[in-house]
């Protein structure tokens, strides 16, 4: 009996896959991420089942495809509205962040984005409501 309690404490601590959760952007190369227009934010989330992403890169909405597969991850035929914003540069690098990522990690409902091992993007994230 006290086998079966271990093994579901340990279980609910468990940190979530990419899908069911509204991963938002902290900071990128260890710098926190500050927008110039109040309220904007980069979102993304993930659904599993059609394997696609979408979210808002600050002003721009936008969408594509991914392949996870273990600790790899490959974002693909991403596309974006093309509304001009004053945090356009934080979305550009952004975008470009999608591009070079090339695995993940989640810890304590935390994302990592990385490239070779290192840290490109940090996200919170935030149980999505149904």
């Amino acid at each position: 009996m006290a086998l079966f309690v271990l093994v579901a404490c340990r279980s609910s601590k468990r940190d979530p896959g990419l899908a069911g959760m509204k991963w938002i952007l902290e900071s990128v190369d260890g710098q926190k991420v500050e927008m110039k227009v109040a309220g904007n934010e980069i979102i993304m989330q993930f659904n599993d089942g059609e394997k696609r992403v979408t979210g808002m890169a600050g002003c721009n909405r936008f969408f594509g495809g991914y392949e996870a597969d273990g600790n790899k991850l490959k974002f693909s035929h991403m596309g974006a509205t093309r509304m001009t914003c004053p945090d356009q540069e934080t979305e550009t690098g952004f975008f470009r962040i999608l591009e070079n990522t090339d695995a993940f990690r989640i810890r304590d409902r935390q994302l990592s984005l990385l490239q070779k091992g290192k840290v490109l993007a940090l996200f919170k994230g935030k149980p999505v409501e149904k």
